[in-house]
Parts: structure tokens; C-alpha cells; sequence
């Protein structure tokens, strides 16, 4: 038998053609799918690179801002190419690695937030891209602005003791020593390391609440005492706020307001028989002042003068202007001269009382009504911000609502006095005090008096709301806590 040798090899040449060009159809394949592969890894990695390099251009700004003022125009010579502009830029940037290789560029935007024609804070978009594949942009925009005094429910200056009926939501901050029997859902923080607890605080040396001792006649305390269930949220001691310093922030609205706000000299200037102001804001955001020429007196008590007459009840007053408006970039009114305010608040509005032109005279406010937003979840806000007090009045409403900031930088605090109720039996006593907001007080707030356990005069009940809103977008000429910018607020966007 003969075997054909030559069909025999055609056999295998054909078989190793086949599976040789379905192996390199496979390898092909193959090499595509992990080409492929590669590459969607590396869009991955540099649409991350992107958000990195996005970050980078917020972060770089920030150093930027810290040591060069609040520059918004990146070191350049102009804000943008057509003035003019609200937003300068765009200033592109090139990044390196460690290495000193070009990676891929951001570049910023900013948007500088005036108020009275002075730079308060920046808006910062960056966007970053990767030079390999330039087409994946990420953009990230953030706010950097001192922190605004709102970023605390209660900044304070003085001892002081938050009662059991208390319920505060937000950080509580005080230069004292801290009692905390209330409620509270935040940070409570005293800048003293001990301090003396007397009667005044509930203390005696026969009874020192846990975390005191004895000490003569009263206790000498931890920086913050007292019955909270939230203990793990004291902390003392911190570094104390400069109260001070705020005087300079006066200064500056001052000069502002007549330039650009509502400006108001002594009353007298305008009125021999001046006695104050006497504010209504109005929910169409214009205002209504008069000139008080004449105040009747109430006898009250507090702790730093006793019993003596308040003269705060306005018995006649005078038409000055009517449905004012306040420019729309300088929401800021100040008074040289003491202060009657109530109403509604429209817009971002300042109002600030204050003597600058006597030293040995400070100018304080009364509280003779509710103040209110026209919207509380909206975009008003609002402060109000004085030398020495802010009173409320004895004729105050029975359930009070004070939204917005309260500044007392001097004198006693932000308080209602003592009223004795044989003398003023239906205005003794008030049911509910509720501030969205802050209080900023140079001395102990008080606006509830108790004889031992027994409330004799004041507010029953006080709920205290932080007002988250407050702090990220502050009323305009706010004054802060730390003069370093921080980063307020962060987001990616489109």
C-alpha cells in the first residue's frame, strides 16, 4: 500500500492555517479587549486626576488669599478681558508632579462677595484637566470667607449659667466659666480653665456642684459645670474670643453707612428734645424712623445696678422718613444714637447703634417688639449690633421671635430686665422667648429671674435655634471670629 505524503502535508499546512489565523483572531482580539481596557483605566484615572488638579487650583487660591489679602485677580494686572466684570479670570495654571513633569492645568474663576463695596469673602471654581486627555474637565467651586461670630448660637464674655428650662441648639462659646443645665446639641466651650461659681450661679460652699470645690465662701469650678446630658460635648480651655476688637468693626460701618448705607447723626442734631430712634423695618424691605422726643421711665432690676428707672418707653415721638430704601449691595443702617427697633426683615440687613464721636458715651438698644424674616428658610437675614445694651422691653410681646444676629459688645448684655410684678403685674411675666440666630453678648445674658426655684419675673421658656444660614451667607459687616479665611462651603459642579 502506498501513503500519499504530499496530501498528508497539504492536510497540516491547511490545519495550521486555520487554527494559526483563528489564534491570531484570538490574540487580536484579545489585544484589543486590554487596549481597550487600558485606555477606559486611563480615562478613569485622569477623569480623577481632573477633581485632583480641580483641587488643587482651591487650594492654591486659598494660600494665595492668605498671603496676599483678599486679591481677586490672581496677581494680575486686570480682572478680565471686557470689563466691567463680576467674575475675573478665567487664570490658567500649570501643575507639576513631584517630579517636575507638566501633569495637566487649572484654572480659576473668581467672584469676589462685596457688601458696601468691601471684599468679604471670594467664590473660588477651579476646573482641572490632565494634558493626556484634556477633553475630561471637573470643576469644583468654594467659598473661602472669615467665620462670621453666627457660626455660634451663644458667643459670650462673662459667667454664665444656661438653667434647666433651657434647650440651645448650636455651639455655646464663653471668655467665663460655663454652668450647663440645659439642653444642648453642640460644642459648649469655655476659654477659662476654673473659675468662681457663687450664689448667683447656684453654687455655695456647702453644696459645690461635681467638677468644683470649695473655695471661702463659694467654688472654684472647672472651665464648664452643670447638669447637661452631653458632658462629652464641653471642652475648656480654648483659646478665648477678642471682644475688643470688635469697637474696630463699628468704626468701619460707620464710614460705610455714610458712604453708601443709612446714616443717622445724633438725634439731637436734627431735634433739640432727641432722645433715640425708633426703627420699623417693613416686609417690602424699606423702613420707617422717627425721632423719640420724649421717654417715660419703668423701675427694673439687674445685677450690676440694682433697682433703678429705665427710661426705654416711648411716650412721643416724630415722623423723620418713611418707606426708605436701602441700596441693594449695602443693607447697612447705622444710628449715632440709641435705638427703638422692631418689624419685618426683607433682604440682608445691618443695623447698628453706636457713639462714635463722644468716647465716654455708648448708645444701646430696646427691643419693643418681635423681629422677623419674611421668610425664615428664605434669604433674609439680619443683625443688629450695638456699644453697650439690647434690652427688651417690659411691654415686649408675650411669645417674642427675634430671628438674625444680636451684637452687645459693651455695657451689661443682650437681657430683659427684672420687673417687679406688684408694681406691673400684667407685664411681669412672658411666656416664650424663641431666637433663630445668635446672641453675642460683653456680659451675662439674662431674660428669665428666679427667687430660688420660683420664677418671679422674665421669660418662662427660651428655645434658642442656630441658624445654619447665618454662618455660610453672614448679614452684610458681620464681625468674626478669627480674621483667617476658611473654606465655608465646597461642592463639584457642572
Amino acid at each position: 500500500m502506498v501513503t500519499n505524503h504530499k496530501n498528508q502535508k497539504g492536510s497540516i499546512i491547511a490545519l495550521v492555517l486555520v487554527f494559526g489565523g483563528g489564534a491570531l483572531l484570538v490574540l487580536g482580539g484579545l489585544l484589543g479587549f486590554i487596549l481597550v481596557q487600558s485606555r477606559q483605566s486611563q480615562q478613569k484615572v485622569a477623569w480623577e486626576n481632573s477633581l485632583n488638579l480641580a483641587e488643587a487650583g482651591i487650594n492654591y487660591y486659598r494660600w494665595h488669599l492668605i498671603h496676599n489679602g483678599n486679591d481677586v485677580q490672581d496677581g494680575q494686572a486686570s480682572c478680565c478681558a471686557s470689563p466691567p466684570c463680576d467674575t475675573c479670570g478665567p487664570y490658567d495654571h500649570d501643575y507639576y508632579d513631584a517630579a517636575g513633569k507638566l501633569i495637566g492645568h487649572f484654572f480659576l474663576e473668581i467672584t469676589p462677595r462685596k457688601i458696601c463695596g468691601e471684599v468679604l469673602g471670594v467664590y473660588v471654581s477651579s476646573t482641572g484637566y490632565t494634558d493626556q486627555f484634556p477633553i475630561y474637565k471637573r470643576k469644583v467651586k468654594a467659598k473661602y470667607a472669615s467665620t462670621p461670630v453666627a457660626e455660634y448660637s451663644y458667643l459670650l464674655n462673662d459667667n454664665v449659667w444656661a438653667g434647666d428650662d433651657r434647650q440651645i441648639y448650636g455651639k455655646y462659646f464663653s471668655n467665663g466659666g460655663i454652668r450647663m443645665d440645659g439642653t444642648h446639641n453642640s460644642i459648649v466651650s469655655s476659654a477659662s480653665p476654673t473659675w468662681t461659681c457663687t450664689s448667683s450661679f447656684g453654687c455655695s460652699s456647702s453644696a459645690c456642684p461635681e467638677g468644683c470645690y470649695q473655695s471661702g465662701s463659694s467654688c472654684t469650678c472647672d472651665g464648664v459645670i452643670g447638669d447637661s446630658p452631653n458632658k462629652d460635648l464641653w471642652q475648656f480651655p480654648v483659646p478665648p474670643f477678642d471682644f475688643d476688637g470688635l469697637t474696630h468693626d463699628l468704626s468701619q460701618m460707620k464710614t460705610l453707612a455714610q458712604g453708601q448705607g443709612k446714616y443717622f447723626p445724633p438725634s439731637t442734631d436734627l431735634d433739640s428734645s432727641g432722645q433715640g430712634y425708633h426703627l420699623i423695618l417693613k416686609n417690602n424691605g424699606k423702613f420707617d424712623i422717627s425721632i423719640i422726643t420724649s421717654l417715660g421711665r419703668i423701675l427694673g432690676y439687674n445685677i450690676e445696678e440694682g433697682w433703678h428707672w429705665d427710661y426705654h418707653v416711648i411716650q412721643s415721638e416724630s415722623p423723620y422718613q418713611t418707606d426708605v430704601s436701602l441700596p441693594a449691595d449695602c443693607g447697612l443702617i447705622f444710628t449715632e444714637d440709641n435705638l427703638w427697633v422692631e418689624g419685618t426683615i426683607k433682604g440682608r440687613v445691618t443695623v447698628a447703634s453706636a457713639n462714635l464721636i463722644d468716647e465716654f458715651e455708648d448708645t444701646g438698644v430696646v427691643l419693643n417688639d418681635n423681629l422677623i424674616y419674611t421668610n425664615l428658610g428664605g434669604d433674609d437675614s439680619f443683625s443688629l449690633i450695638t456699644e453697650k445694651d439690647i434690652l427688651i422691653s417690659l411691654y415686649s410681646p408675650d411669645d417674642m421671635v427675634v430671628q438674625g444676629v444680636l451684637v452687645s459688645q459693651k455695657g451689661k448684655s443682650f437681657s430683659r430686665n427684672h420687673y417687679a410684678c406688684s408694681w406691673y403685674p400684667e407685664d411681669c411675666k412672658k411666656n416664650n422667648l424663641t431666637i433663630y440666630g445668635s446672641v453675642v453678648s460683653n456680659r451675662r445674658v439674662g431674660t428669665k429671674w428666679t427667687s430660688g426655684s420660683t420664677w418671679v419675673s422674665g421669660y418662662n421658656q427660651r428655645f434658642d435655634y442656630f441658624d445654619q444660614k447665618l454662618a455660610v451667607n453672614p448679614p452684610p459687616l458681620l464681625p468674626y471670629v478669627s480674621e483667617d479665611l476658611e473654606m465655608i462651603s465646597w461642592e463639584e459642579v457642572q
